[in-house]
């Protein structure tokens, strides 16, 4: 599992944090995220395997919202604190595990297609 997590520095803009978080999430309350951003609390989590059927029939990409909230919070000068698995991680390093991720599953689809395409 690779489960991320974000911290965000308390700074002026925290109601610009909250209206960015809350279009990502709205179920999570705002007195929630304002009380996690000043205390220091991871605000926002997301499972990079999390697997839904459902959003998959959509065609619902979670990990490419999160992803846009990142680029988001980033452009509202959010000070971001990312963590993957409670380790501290740079945005490039999660950019570059996003990546891995999508080229695996490419490379399973395209050996399941394979395996299959024999039968």
């Amino acid at each position: 599992m690779s489960n991320v997590q974000i911290k965000i520095d308390n700074d002026a803009n925290i109601l610009k944090y909250i209206t960015l978080i809350r279009k990502f999430n709205s179920a999570l309350p705002i007195q929630t995220i304002k009380n996690n951003i000043k205390n220091g609390h991871y605000v926002v989590s997301h499972d990079l395997y999390a697997y839904n059927v459902v959003d998959e029939l959509l065609e619902i990409d979670h990990t490419a919202r999160f992803r846009q909230l990142l680029a988001d919070l980033k452009a509202a000068e959010a000070t971001l604190h990312i963590y993957c698995d409670d380790e501290l991680i740079t945005l490039q390093y999660l950019d570059n595990l996003i990546v891995s991720m999508h080229e695996t599953d490419k490379a399973l689809q395209q050996e399941m297609d394979r395996f299959l395409g024999e039968e």
